[in-house]
């Protein structure tokens, strides 16, 4: 089961969104549109171990699905949409029919396979880009500190 990107997008949860502007009142004003970019993020999570499975020779699909340091913000949306439990459990099983685990911390990952984070961080970056766009990636990477 794989949903498309607009099916996602219409996805809303405004007791999550409350409650992200409650612990980060700095940024309130930017709730709805980082909710939405967490939306994205698990989206081309999804995407990506299908386009990987279906293509595992394809050198450009063979990085780790990362939500780098910058992204901070999305990690923190998503650390709160986790308290809400039942509604995170229906929302993966209804849009992606399995619970996305959240991996805290993938330095481990990256040493076991001998991998460049530098590298890994092109490979997200190129592939994210062609998903969502320029002004997509510069919010993800460009906000951090908002």
């Amino acid at each position: 089961m794989f949903c498309t990107i607009e099916e996602i997008l219409k996805y809303k949860n405004p007791d999550v969104v409350r409650r992200f502007q409650k612990d980060f009142p700095d940024k309130a004003h930017r709730a709805e549109v980082v909710f939405a970019d967490l939306m994205r993020f698990f989206w081309g999570t999804k995407k990506h171990l299908i386009e990987k499975g279906v293509s595992p020779s394809n050198s450009d699909l063979d990085f780790v699905y990362i939500m780098d340091e910058e992204m901070r913000e999305i990690d923190q949306m998503w650390h709160v949409f986790l308290l809400y439990t039942r509604d995170y459990t229906n929302f993966c099983l209804q849009f992606f029919g399995e619970y996305l685990n959240h991996q805290p911390d993938l330095a481990p990952i990256f040493e076991k396979a001998g991998m460049s984070f530098e590298t890994n961080l092109q490979k997200f970056l190129t592939f994210n880009f062609d998903l969502f766009g320029e002004t997509v990636i510069r919010r993800w990477f460009a906000n951090s500190a908002a």
